[in-house]
């Protein structure tokens, strides 16, 4: 280990660029990593060296002549895009109908969690969108192909400049200036301290300079208003961004856990324009800025970039001439009182110094919504080591079954052709004279001169036979369907898979929530759970967890399940154990998620509108209104503890009761048709069970 940048990087908060530059050098100089990418694409898209457009081999191509002749089938199987794509779409599907749920860590906190619940599918599913499905799929995409992948967790905050007309009375306001005298001695400064005045608006201010400042009071003085750009909050939400592995995120080639490495490096590239509004904001150093545009089309990465899945090539530095390199180094740090914290450092890997010899970075600062750990979580599609660039990707796994494939596919191609048109055997005073096609007359010197070659005896059985094999193996191994494989083992395949990424998942949830608390307001977790709470700020408070069945993306399982629930569960659940506001929310999940969030409303609140319901039908029949008869009703026995409840509160009602014959008749009737749901629901039983449970 090399120790001196070991302490000078986790021994001290300031920024050491030129060791962030040599842990970042040795970052993308480990050797597992050249070849692996190279490899990896080139299988997933199929691309090899002298590859033509028309699937054939051809001499001009190759550079030499092609075996077994020319215009020999080259064709492209993606068997490793098929399999990526299949754990894709599993991964997508599975967090989509997945069900989140959010447990307290004390019985008391039920009612709280429940809203956290509702105010985190709100986020994820409004709020966050359509970034958090496009960030997701790319994520699971590169974990697919590269066998492992990281998720940065952020929160997005971002301002807009808006013109609003100030006057007195405004600006009063905006320097907190609220009584008669202070407002009267703000008009006399108006007039007499200007210069004070715009300090004191150039401090609230960021980007705004004293010049405009003062125009902006003259202006108000004599016009007696002024147009102001003022900045409007845009943005204020979490953000995920899918990190390609290799390319976008980088770390020490001995890290085994990404939450104990000592630096985390997130390589971006950005336009001139964006980096001037980082230094206009104040976000990142201007002198910085202005040296860093002097490295546009500098790229630090000693490897090709990969492969383009449009054009299968190469894809060329030239394609980042405009765009600057930059990176973002998180590192975690313990000061000298012991206190450890993570550090985000912005800076180029082309400027350590400049010409006075002293560090150059963007930007420097603890990282303090992290607290301890990285703002990053990664998801690898095996656990085979404790590092993550271990675990393997789709590509590694099918590259020799993917190449024996297109060995038998090429095979039955070529033999389809050579059966089509076989070669013609002539004598050689023929010379190349003879042309073949349909209607083509031939003429012979002699009978029998000219004739067909015969074509190998073995057929293409073997070959579609090996292809099926390598099909069954490739599905057996990644718990694609296939009607040769047992049902239960690809699903349990497809769930082992689904549960590490559901595990994964959730764990970013809760990091998202982390944030939330931090950076959120009251006013709109109110707004949206429909509740007066605030925001709950206690960390640790609540578990997330994401469950999903694979078996439930079979329909006639998920209508096979609800029946059993509702025919044998329910009627024989007596001492009422079972919680049918949750089972009715999830019945409606498996549905359909979507549904069940726009239709099912929190226990407390559907208790509510039952006794609101109840109040209405008791107080039209006071009126002399019938009431509204339901027929074999579920909630009959409530319903009916609802109704005595409220005669028996309201003093008016009894004695309406005792009064008005009526209205004494309409609730007897009403009462009856709720006892009537209860004995049918009753009688029902009795006819499964044998007896009356409740006797």
């Amino acid at each position: 280990m090399n120790t001196s940048i070991d302490d000078r990087l986790q021994v001290n908060t300031d920024p050491n660029i030129n060791q962030l530059c040599t842990e970042y050098r040795r970052a993308f100089s480990d050797d597992r990593i050249t070849y692996r990418v190279r490899e990896s694409d080139e299988t997933r898209f199929a691309t090899w060296t002298g590859q033509s457009r028309d699937g054939k081999k051809h001499a001009k191509d190759l550079g030499r002549q092609p075996f077994p002749w020319e215009g020999a089938s080259d064709t492209r199987i993606r068997l490793s895009d098929e399999v990526c794509s299949f754990m894709v779409n599993l991964s997508t599907s599975a967090i989509s109908r997945a069900a989140l749920n959010v447990a307290g860590i004390e019985s008391s906190d039920h009612k709280a969690a429940s809203a956290v619940g509702l105010y985190l599918r709100w986020m994820l599913s409004t709020l966050m969108q359509p970034g958090w499905e496009e960030e997701l799929e790319l994520h699971a995409e590169y974990a697919a192909q590269y066998g492992w992948s990281v998720l940065h967790v952020i929160w997005d905050r971002s301002y807009a400049q808006t013109p609003r007309t100030i006057n007195l009375q405004t600006l009063s306001g905006f320097l907190g200036v609220n009584a008669p005298q202070q407002v009267d001695a703000l008009t006399a400064a108006l007039q007499d301290e200007q210069e004070y005045i715009a300090d004191l608006l150039v401090a609230s201010n960021e980007g705004l300079t004293r010049t405009k400042a003062l125009k902006h009071i003259r202006e108000i003085v004599e016009k007696g208003e002024t147009t102001f750009d003022l900045p409007d909050m845009v943005k204020n939400q979490a953000r995920i961004v899918a990190l390609r592995p290799y390319h976008e995120v980088l770390f020490p080639p001995e890290t085994t856990d990404l939450q104990r490495a000592r630096a985390i490096f997130r390589r971006e590239y950005y336009t001139l324009a964006e980096i001037e509004a980082k230094a206009a904001s104040g976000e990142w150093d201007k002198q910085w800025v202005e040296e860093v545009k002097k490295t546009a089309g500098q790229s630090s990465q000693v490897w090709d970039q990969g492969l383009s899945p449009v054009l299968g090539s190469t894809e060329r530095l030239d394609d980042k001439t405009n765009l600057i390199e930059v990176i973002h180094a998180y590192s975690r740090r313990v000061t000298e009182n012991g206190n450890p914290g993570i550090y985000m450092t912005v800076f180029s890997p082309y400027m350590e110094k400049n010409s006075r010899g002293e560090e150059m970075f963007a930007e420097h600062k603890l990282v303090t919504e992290a607290g301890d750990t990285y703002p990053f979580e990664t998801f690898t599609r095996e656990r085979t080591r404790r590092s993550p660039i271990e675990s393997r990707g789709v590509s590694e796994i099918v590259r020799t079954w993917q190449a024996e494939y297109k060995a038998q596919a090429d095979m039955v191609f070529d033999r389809s052709s050579f059966d089509t048109l076989p070669p013609l055997k002539v004598p050689l005073r023929y010379g190349q004279r003879i042309k073949v096609g349909p209607g083509v007359q031939v003429s012979e010197q002699r009978p029998g001169d000219i004739g067909w070659m015969e074509a190998p005896r073995r057929g293409a059985d073997l070959a579609f036979t090996l292809m099926d094999h390598i099909q069954l193996r490739t599905d057996r191994y990644f718990g694609r369907p296939n009607a040769a494989i047992p049902p239960v083992e690809t699903q349990l395949r497809q769930q082992a898979y689904v549960h590490r990424w559901l595990r994964h998942m959730s764990s970013v949830i809760g990091r998202i929530w982390d944030l939330t608390q931090v950076f959120d307001t009251d006013d709109r977790f109110a707004l949206v759970t429909g509740t007066n709470m605030p925001l709950p700020r206690d960390p640790q408070k609540y578990n997330f967890t994401l469950h999903f069945d694979v078996r439930e993306l079979d329909n006639e399982f998920v209508q096979k399940k609800l029946q059993a629930i509702s025919q044998f569960v329910l009627p024989e659940d007596t001492m009422g154990i079972v919680d049918r506001t949750r089972l009715i929310r999830k019945k409606l999940q498996v549905i359909d998620p979507t549904l069940a969030d726009e239709l099912v409303v929190e226990q407390a609140e559907a208790s509510q509108q039952m006794f609101d319901e109840m109040n209405n039908q008791v107080a039209l029949m006071s009126l002399g209104n019938q009431p509204k008869f339901v027929e074999n009703d579920p909630s009959a026995g409530i319903k009916m503890q609802f109704i005595q409840q409220i005669i028996q509160s309201n003093p008016k009602y009894q004695q309406q009761m005792q009064e008005d014959e009526q209205f004494a008749q309409l609730v007897q009737t009403f009462a009856q048709n709720l006892q009537m749901s209860v004995t049918q629901q009753q009688n029902a039983q009795i006819g499964r069970i044998g007896v009356n449970p409740n006797a």
